[in-house]
């Protein structure tokens, strides 16, 4: 049973859909639009040192900085709030290596 707040919450502001989540990670990426990729959990690999209190998305999304991938680097994660649809963190995922 889904409390009476939460559920109210929920009434006046929808959740956000995986899609719209990719959409708003896009927006963020305006130099590049190459491939996305969203989870519902943190991914295995990947390691930051912000956890936000509200359910979010995970989108990793190209760095769009004309990198060529001739060297090591770690990969680019967005948080997406699935209440809001704000973004709450946008950068390493720490995954090199």
């Amino acid at each position: 049973m889904i409390p009476f707040f939460r559920r109210i919450r929920i009434w006046l502001s929808p959740p956000v859909s995986r899609r719209q989540a990719v959409e708003i990670a896009r927006e963020q990426c305006t130099l590049d639009r190459r491939s996305f990729a969203i989870y519902d959990r943190m991914p295995a690999n990947t390691t930051i040192y912000y956890h936000p209190p509200e359910p979010c998305w995970f989108v990793l999304a190209p760095w769009g900085d004309g990198y060529d991938g001739r060297m090591l680097r770690s990969s680019r994660l967005i948080l997406v709030s699935k209440a809001s649809g704000k973004v709450l963190f946008d950068g390493s995922a720490n995954d090199e290596g």
